[in-house]
């Protein structure tokens, strides 16, 4: 009886070690890709002050130079063994890959980067931050539930940071109708890029997360090129870059593309697509930082309240809870069934 009850409780520990160990790795991942990640609206506009790109012609050179990158984890990454899959990938696997290239790392950078041209990078990074709230939105109409009263406050919180913000910006002296632009393309931004961050774990189950982040990389690469032939784009502008600007260019494809991309899909996987958005709070802090020091843009205590309540509102939202049966359980890729017949839960297999 001793010998039982020790056996149990070992393996509960064992249990709740490799949980805690789990959550922790997945913690510092998505913190690690929070940090690469808040710098590259500051590369962004130091290459803008550097080179007269436009928002096109310089996603063309950060994905081309991050390319590589992306072909070694396309091809070094190992493909997850399915017992449901015999082996092959399916066609709309390969159409999921396609849409996470095109949402994650070619439209949503896209309209970033035109955004860039408009706003500063403090309050490209705070309009950019609310995109947790857009998975939330998702994540209410995928399980037909209303998030909480303190999270529907949270949300409401979230936006009045965001307007004091935008009032920051409006007492430097910046166009209303180029601010008005700026933060449209970022909202745009970052609501196609909640609609990648809810397709990854469905992208990980069947590529892994090494070998999803360089497919989907090297999909938005042939995007990027497609639309930069179709525009007509000149070389010119180009070939006339300084080695400096080209430093900075291949700081943003290295560590502001590829290194938070591996990162930010692994921490999904290991934490939770609305765990690792709320994380993300460092962000702004350290891009609004480092904006002040390397930009000069000027900080207030209007920006700061706003900042506050932003990161206050985010990382108060939590995953939307549904109302299951007490003996009921959830579990990974699986839906709860419960068998009224029996009165005990079944659990099968969701369709993929």
């Amino acid at each position: 009886m001793n010998k039982s009850f020790a056996k149990t409780e070992s393996k509960s520990l064992l249990i709740g070690s490799r949980f805690v160990l789990l959550t922790t790795s997945g913690f510092a991942l998505a913190i690690v890709a929070a940090l690469t990640s808040s710098s590259k609206a500051v590369l962004v506009k130091l290459i803008y002050q550097q080179a007269a790109l436009t928002p096109l012609e310089l996603l063309t050179l950060r994905l081309v130079l991050a390319a590589p990158l992306f072909t070694i984890l396309a091809f070094a990454g190992k493909q997850p063994v399915r017992a449901d899959s015999n082996g092959e990938t399916r066609f709309s696997s390969w159409l999921l890959v396609a849409w996470l290239g095109f949402s994650g790392y070619y439209f949503a950078s896209l309209t970033d980067f035109i955004g860039l041209t408009y706003i500063s990078a403090g309050l490209e990074r705070l309009v950019l931050f609310t995109y947790p709230t857009f998975v939330l939105l998702f994540e209410s109409i995928n399980k037909r539930a209303l998030p909480s009263g303190k999270i529907i406050l949270a949300v409401l919180i979230c936006y009045l940071g965001l307007s004091l913000a935008f009032a920051h910006d409006l007492t430097l002296g910046t166009n209303l109708s180029a601010t008005w632009k700026g933060v449209a393309w970022v909202v745009l931004s970052g609501f196609t890029f909640s609609l990648y961050y809810m397709s990854t774990n469905r992208g990980v189950y069947y590529f892994g997360v090494t070998r999803l982040t360089g497919l989907a990389g090297l999909t938005a690469s042939l995007f990027t090129l497609i639309h930069f032939a179709i525009s007509g784009g000149e070389l010119t502008r180009i070939l006339a870059l300084t080695p400096d600007s080209w430093f900075l260019i291949a700081v943003m494809a290295i560590v502001c593309t590829v290194l938070p991309s591996l990162l930010l899909v692994k921490a999904i996987t290991k934490i939770g697509p609305a765990l690792t958005a709320n994380i993300g709070a460092l962000g702004p802090v350290i891009t609004i930082l480092l904006a002040n020091v390397i930009l000069g843009e000027s900080m207030s205590g209007l920006q700061f309240l706003g900042m506050t309540a932003v990161i206050w509102g985010v990382s108060q939202m939590r995953p939307v809870k549904v109302k299951q049966e007490k003996d009921c359980k959830a579990v990974f890729k699986r839906k709860c069934r419960f068998d009224t017949s029996s009165n005990k839960p079944a659990h099968r297999l969701a369709n993929q």
